[in-house]
């Protein structure tokens, strides 16, 4: 429970970092109305479920893929996405109480993006996200569904992408459990580089 509060802590400092910095809104570059192979991104990574056991919270690890898709394309550094984030996993026995099993996750989420990679041409190197949904997910042999919720900030990290997400997932059913998920995720795409490019082009233009 420890890690969970100080993911959280992380994750709202980071997004403090981001207001106190007031970005302003850039008009994209991305002039026609859709496109999909411009409007599609993608990040794939690994983290952890935990349920409550007993007194204390057990870990079920797993791998995402996390595939969205940007509804919005006027404004570089914001926009609305819909997509998901498809987890699978395995959950080890703490003790001879305990069982293992296989640990899968459904979601559909519509988030809200800010800074970093909310779009294929951002400027910021640090963004941040929340949004939330509805999920689907297998947990010790039951399948379950309700309303989740998610955070997360995003930032170059010693040069390629990365994403740090936070999901709550509530339970609504008498046998299911209200989750916690912490996933850490590599942005994916060759668009990054390009990025970097023309964002110290930009800063370089400004001096």
């Amino acid at each position: 429970m420890r890690l969970i509060q100080g993911i959280l802590f992380c994750v709202v400092f980071c997004i403090w970092v981001v207001d106190a910095q007031a970005q302003a809104q850039r008009k994209g570059t991305m002039k026609k109305p859709f496109v999909f192979s411009q409007q599609f991104k993608h990040s794939a990574g690994a983290g952890a479920t935990f349920f409550k056991y007993e007194d204390g919270y057990e870990p079920a690890y797993q791998i995402a893929y996390n595939p969205s898709l940007s509804i919005t394309r006027a404004l570089s550094d914001f926009s609305i996405s819909v997509g998901s984030q498809l987890s699978g996993g395995y959950h080890f026995a703490a003790d001879e109480r305990d069982t293992a099993f296989i640990y899968a996750d459904f979601p559909l989420l519509v988030e809200f993006n800010f800074g970093h990679n909310a779009s294929k041409d951002f400027y910021y190197d640090l963004g941040w996200f929340f949004g939330g949904g509805y999920s689907y997910h297998l947990l010790k042999e039951d399948w379950n569904h309700g309303p989740v919720a998610t955070i997360g900030v995003r930032s170059f990290i010693f040069g390629p992408s990365f994403t740090l997400r936070y999901s709550r997932y509530f339970a609504s059913q008498e046998n299911d459990a209200s989750l916690h998920t912490i996933t850490l995720l590599l942005n994916l795409g060759r668009y990054f580089e390009q990025v970097k490019l023309n964002n110290k082009v930009s800063r370089f233009s400004k001096r």
